[in-house]
Order: structure tokens, then C-alpha cells, then sequence
């Protein structure tokens, strides 16, 4: 591995965006997922520990992010995080895909155990232990804390302006404004939580996630021509979805919480009409007061859910959510139970 003084950092475990430690990266600024050649290990300490290697056939899944401008002073303070001293674990410096970065590795008194350590092959450690499958509440609170950073942060040289979570089955969960948006030139506010909402079904029930990372020129539900529909494009070219839950967020002027947009007559649903079904019983069942579906339609201009279906046969259902469930601060009640319906909605689909 080459050695330097990078401006980046690698992060796998509990500094991950929305995990219990990922407040001391809210200095950073998060340029893109990740993966690196190396092999994943499950510790019993509630923290993974990776092993780097250039020839593994495996790989290790996080984050890359770019370091404040104090970034010795900063890895320093992560050092004794991490309890370097006490040989728990090292900092070591990487090259991987053309860029340099710190992550850490296990050190001496670690490495001893690595041999009864079991390995996290999908190089995952969301998948094997995360805040989010035991407080999804916590988690999505966490995670928004690093995503407001982002709300009006315009894209620049090697980040990713739209964050895709590989999840593991075929549902895809879009959240194209949790990030600010320009429409007919105008600047369109971030729906709040929505990418938080996104993340917690892909940790919780292993949906693929895809959000905006940075202030979109166009606004993603408007346009076709934009970043967030080419990489949305891309994934439904390369994988199996099944459905597309697009999120939104409303105002709280109705008295409704939640609106189903599936076209005028259902027609993004294309054949899967049981969905708006497993909807409204999903609903009735934590009991939120749902809209019809000619409230939001998602048909009126170039949605993500039209996309969906007409270019790629793709059924698609867009949620607009009120403010009333969406603002854990002000209800956090209202807002576990969003989170409740959204896990109990998904998985009656899977």
C-alpha cells in the first residue's frame, strides 16, 4: 500500500454515516461509497475490524470522505478513538481506484484474535450489525445529522452527487429531494428525513437505496434529463427491482399523513395493483390517516415514478409524507411510527 498524507478517510464500521460514532465525522464531507480489496471481520465488541490486501478476492464496503482542513490535528482525535495506543487498532494510509486515504486496521492486540474472528463476506457490516436494526429511531436521527451538511452543498471534483446503497433485494427506495433542488430556475427546499428513511430500509430489510448527496441543478422529479435519473437509469439497467418506493415529503395542511401517487389510474402500478392494497391495509395497521390517490398523482410532470414505469417497466409507487411524522424533534412518536409503517409496507412486498 502507498504511504503519503492523504486528505481523505475510509471508514467501514461505527463511524458510518447514521451508526453510533458518525457525529465525529460531521467535519468531513462524504465524497462517495466505496469498496476496497480486503476481508471483513465480525468482532463480539459490537464493531467490525478489516483487514486490507491488494490481492484479496474480497472487498470491504464504506465510505470515503474528504478531511477537514485540520486533518492531522482531526486523525489524531480519531487515533485515540480508536484506541491506537492501546494497539486496538492501527491507522494505515491506502491506495485503491487512484485515490489515497487513512482507514484503519486492526493492531497487535486485535490481530491476536483475528483467527476466531468470523468474516463478513459480502464485506457488509451493515448487513451483520447496525444502530438501525436495533434503533432505527437513533439511527435515522444520526444519519440526518451528517446529511444537512448536504441540503444546499453543490457538487464539486470527486464527489458523488447522488449516493446508491446496494441492498440485497428488489426493491429500490429513491429519495431524490433530500437535498435542495433548482426547478424553472427556482430553488426548491430538501424534504427532511427522507434519505434517512431510505437508508433505514436498506440497513433494516436490505432494499437498494438511492439518494441526493448534493444540491441538484434539476430537480430530479421534474426532469428526465438529470443527474439523479442517469444513475437511476444505470441501476435499473444492471439489476432486478421488482418496485420502486419513491419518498417525499409534504406540508401538514391536510389532514391526511400520507398520499399514494400511482398515476391517474394506477397505471405505474402496471400489473402490480395488490401494492396500493398492502398500502392502505399497512396504514390501517399503525394507524395513519392515508390520502387517495388523486391527491399526488406523480403523473402531472416527468416524476420518478413515471420514469420508472415507462422507460423501464419498472411498477413504481411515490409516497408523499407529511411534515407531521417526518419531524422527529418536534413528534418523535409520529415519527417511529412512519418508520414502522414504512418496514411493515416493504416488507409485506418482499
Amino acid at each position: 500500500m502507498t504511504q503519503g498524507k492523504p486528505g481523505k478517510f475510509f471508514v467501514y464500521g461505527t463511524l458510518r454515516k447514521g451508526e453510533r460514532r458518525s457525529k465525529h465525522l460531521e467535519q468531513c464531507k462524504l465524497l462517495r461509497m466505496m469498496r476496497v480489496p480486503g476481508t471483513l471481520y465480525s468482532t463480539p465488541f459490537s464493531y467490525p475490524a478489516a483487514m486490507f490486501d491488494e490481492a484479496s478476492p474480497l472487498a470491504v464496503q464504506g465510505e470515503l470522505y474528504e478531511l477537514p482542513k485540520d486533518s492531522e490535528v482531526f486523525m489524531r482525535r480519531i487515533d485515540f478513538l480508536e484506541s491506537v495506543d492501546e494497539k486496538l487498532f492501527s491507522r494505515t494510509t491506502i491506495c485503491c481506484e487512484e485515490e489515497f486515504f487513512y482507514a484503519y486496521e486492526p493492531g497487535f492486540e486485535l490481530r491476536k484474535r483475528i483467527g476466531d474472528l468470523d468474516i463478513i463476506r459480502n464485506g457488509n457490516w451493515f448487513s451483520d450489525f447496525s444502530l438501525s436494526d436495533t434503533d432505527p429511531f437513533s439511527f435515522a436521527v444520526a444519519f440526518e445529522n451528517i446529511q444537512k451538511q448536504y441540503y444546499r452543498m453543490k457538487p464539486y471534483g470527486g464527489c458523488e452527487e447522488n449516493i446508491f446503497l446496494e441492498g440485497t433485494v428488489p426493491v429500490l427506495v429513491t429519495c431524490p429531494h433530500s437535498t435542495a433542488h433548482r426547478r424553472m430556475g427556482k430553488l426548491k427546499r430538501h424534504e427532511f428525513y427522507t434519505a434517512a428513511l431510505g437508508a433505514v430500509l436498506h440497513i433494516v430489510l436490505g432494499c437498494h437505496c438511492l439518494y441526493s448527496n448534493r444540491e441538484q441543478e434539476k430537480d430530479p422529479n421534474y426532469y428526465d434529463d438529470c443527474s439523479f435519473k442517469n444513475k437511476l437509469g444505470e441501476i435499473l439497467s444492471e439489476r432486478k427491482v421488482d418496485l420502486i418506493l419513491d419518498i417525499h415529503g409534504t406540508g401538514n395542511e391536510r389532514p391526511q399523513d400520507l398520499f399514494p401517487g400511482v398515476g391517474k389510474g394506477r397505471e405505474f402500478l402496471l400489473s402490480a395493483f395488490d401494492i396500493l392494497d398492502k398500502f392502505y391495509l399497512t396504514t390501517e395497521e399503525h394507524g395513519i390517516l392515508a390520502g387517495g390517490t388523486d391527491i399526488f398523482p406523480a403523473a402531472k410532470q416527468m416524476t420518478v415514478a413515471k420514469f420508472a414505469a415507462n422507460r423501464f417497466s419498472v411498477p413504481a409507487i411515490q409516497i408523499e409524507i407529511s411534515d407531521r411524522l417526518r419531524m422527529p424533534w418536534r413528534r418523535e412518536e409520529e415519527f417511529r411510527r412512519l418508520i414502522n409503517f414504512l418496514l411493515g409496507f416493504v416488507d409485506k412486498i418482499i
